[in-house]
């Protein structure tokens, strides 16, 4: 008959195998630390058989992975009646070569009075463990690289304890550190802009109350510099099995570079939209203005010997003209074209530039030019010239909102390899420097590294376009010059901009035209245009002239008259922009019925040379008439 177990031994049984599940063994030492007895388990996990006539000790000792020896031995000596427990890792060597990790925990156990009687504690193999933590490591060591290179800043937020862990991206984005974190989680909805606080706010309460499980929003976020970033908010949303929003995790994405790209996009959209409209008021500007330029140049004629309307006349011609170059700046800024090259002298445009300020400036804006007597011209586009002194001047405008002193100074300067300032590989010669002076608000550093940056500016919104001075360096470095900035904040600042010139050049100021040279000698000019009010003066004034005139209003109009007089037309003028038949066509067929044909194209706009080419000759609109009689004759006389 079978005895059936006590109940020790079936505590005993349950113990070796909850031992041999959780791979724990226990083990107890005297209290010097020397192993004495262990159980089954703890031969197990060292890989080793029970012996007899080996120790556990000497066990332990063979087993412990050398590098690990000292650490194992300080902390046994930790373990004092002063800190009765301890836990401490190692690694064993098992006697096939296997290293395995292994906790190992401790106690002292005292007798009645108060000494170390002997120590219990366990082992337990936790190599699977350490292999998972490893991966886990790892793994969050992977998200950490990806959440800083995707640049987003990464957040979780425990609802039901309200603490939130975010990632580093909110030092990038926000300017605030890791240390923080405190702070971040008190003031965040103050960080808020306050007009989507409220937004955000009701937006969270609601999404949290609700079944959604995804939150998404748009706002403004203060940074540290005191700026605003303009984020997107997303997150999904973690429920528990009745529905209840424990957690939140999401991504916060910085729009800012995005909107300001958007913006400065819609700007150069709108600038496109101006360049296109300016383009259709230029013509029809031009045309207007064509016939009141000629038509004072034959009235000058009339007024010989009468001072007061010759005088007046001229005060006509030169606003009119004002007028036509205001038109030509509009479609260089707009369009980016090029006008004539001449030897332009800077004194000249300081004139105009001085009546226009003086005139449209704030009175508490003291305003002053100066330039050498003997100043060389430089050779370009007056235009662009223009636009380069303008542009400076109104970036001073706005840089004195409580007025201040503005300060034109024109000079020749010979530039060498010891001239500090100049960029790497500046050509040494002779240049014309023009400085701008100001006693505005002056610039930080930082903002005057990126003053030339296209679309970058200080001003409000609605206040500027970040295209003034940009437009300045493109077109300084356009003449092969450079531009020098010296500013400082509550001082005020000085450009200093230089043009390479050649010396040797005459300037623009040119002696008056002779009209009564440019007579006919009875040629025929066939003009084609579409300007009634251009025809009839242009007509009036070269038949005064000594020529026969055809006139034509549009393209198909003027091929079909020179057909009919081809033999006696010794030169045909077509506007470029006409209905029906424009310009580019009408020339085409005119050269197809005579190569040999002598046409001059007119427009208000560039002309695209390229597209008619067997013209040589070309007329800016609106063109006085001592611009078309010379040309005319010009083109007459050439063989």
């Amino acid at each position: 008959m079978q005895s059936r177990p006590t109940k020790a031994g079936l505590l005993s049984t349950r113990l070796e195998s909850s031992q041999r599940i959780a791979a724990i063994g226990d083990w107890e030492s005297d209290p010097r630390h020397v192993y004495q007895r262990g159980s089954a388990e703890v031969y197990d996990i060292l890989g080793v058989a029970p012996e007899p006539s080996v120790s556990l000790a000497a066990t332990f000792a063979a087993r412990i992975h050398p590098d690990d020896s000292e650490t194992v031995h300080q902390s046994r000596q930790s373990l004092s009646p002063a800190s009765r427990r301890i836990v401490f890792e190692h690694r064993i060597v098992r006697p096939d070569g296997n290293i395995r990790y292994v906790q190992q925990r401790a106690e002292l156990i005292m007798d009645d009075k108060g000494q170390p009687r002997h120590v219990i504690g366990t082992i337990q193999d936790i190599t699977e463990l350490k292999a998972t933590e490893v991966l886990l490591r790892g793994s969050q060591e992977r998200f950490k690289l990806v959440a800083k290179t995707i640049g987003d800043v990464i957040w979780d937020w425990n609802l039901r304890s309200d603490t939130i862990w975010r990632s580093d991206g909110f030092e990038n984005t926000f300017g605030l550190a890791a240390s923080e974190e405190d702070e971040l989680q008190t003031v965040w909805e103050v960080l808020i802009h306050p007009e989507d606080r409220d937004r955000v706010a009701e937006s969270l309460k609601l999404v949290i109350a609700g079944p959604n499980p995804t939150w998404s929003e748009e706002y403004r976020v203060l940074r540290r510099d005191g700026s605003y970033a303009v984020v997107e908010d997303r997150a999904q949303i973690v429920r528990d099995a009745e529905g209840k929003a424990v957690r939140m995790v999401g991504g916060i994405r910085d729009l800012t570079e995005r909107k300001n790209f958007e913006a400065r996009l819609l700007r150069s959209q709108r600038m496109e939209s101006i360049g296109v409209l300016a383009g259709g008021i230029a013509h029809d500007l031009n045309n207007i203005l064509a016939p009141i330029l000629m038509s004072i140049d034959i009235l000058k004629q009339d007024s010989r010997g009468k001072e007061h309307a010759h005088r007046m006349l001229e005060i006509v011609r030169a606003s009119a003209q004002r007028g036509a170059d205001l038109v030509r700046q509009v479609l260089t800024f707009s369009r980016g074209a090029d006008g004539e090259y001449i030897a332009v002298s800077f004194r000249h445009l300081f004139g105009e530039l001085e009546a226009i300020v003086k005139e449209t400036f704030p009175s508490n804006i003291e305003i002053s030019f100066g330039s050498s007597s003997n100043l060389w011209p430089v050779l370009g586009d007056a235009s662009q010239f223009h636009q380069v002194l303008l542009n400076l001047a109104v970036n001073a405008r706005d840089a004195m909102p409580q007025g201040g002193k503005l300060r034109f100074v024109a000079s020749n300067k010979s530039i060498d390899s010891e001239f500090i300032g100049a960029d790497p590989g500046t050509p040494e010669g002779s240049y014309v420097e023009l400085m701008v002076t100001d006693t505005g608000t002056g610039m930080t550093p930082e903002v005057r590294e990126r003053i030339f940056e296209a679309f970058f500016t200080t001003k409000g919104e609605g206040k500027g376009t970040g295209l003034g001075l940009a437009s300045v360096h493109a077109i300084v470095k356009k003449y092969r010059g450079f531009v020098m900035v010296a500013s400082e904040p509550g001082v005020g600042t000085t450009f200093k901009v230089y043009f390479p010139v050649d010396p040797s050049l005459r300037s623009d100021s040119r002696p008056p035209m002779q009209i009564d040279n440019q007579r006919g000698l009875g040629e025929t000019v066939l003009l084609i245009d579409d300007e009634r009010s251009i025809r009839d003066i242009a007509r009036q004034m070269l038949e005064g002239f000594g020529y026969h005139v055809l006139v034509a209003g549009d393209g198909i109009e003027g091929i079909a008259l020179y057909v009919r007089n081809a033999k006696t037309i010794g030169v045909v003028i077509t506007d470029m922009m006409m209905p029906n038949c424009d310009g580019i066509s009408t020339i085409r067929a005119l050269l197809g019925i005579n190569p040999e044909v002598r046409i001059i194209a007119a427009s208000g706009l560039e002309i695209d040379r390229e597209a008619i080419k067997g013209v040589n000759d070309f007329m800016a609109k609106p063109y006085s008439a001592e611009t078309m009689l010379k040309l005319i004759r010009e083109v007459l006389d050439r063989p």
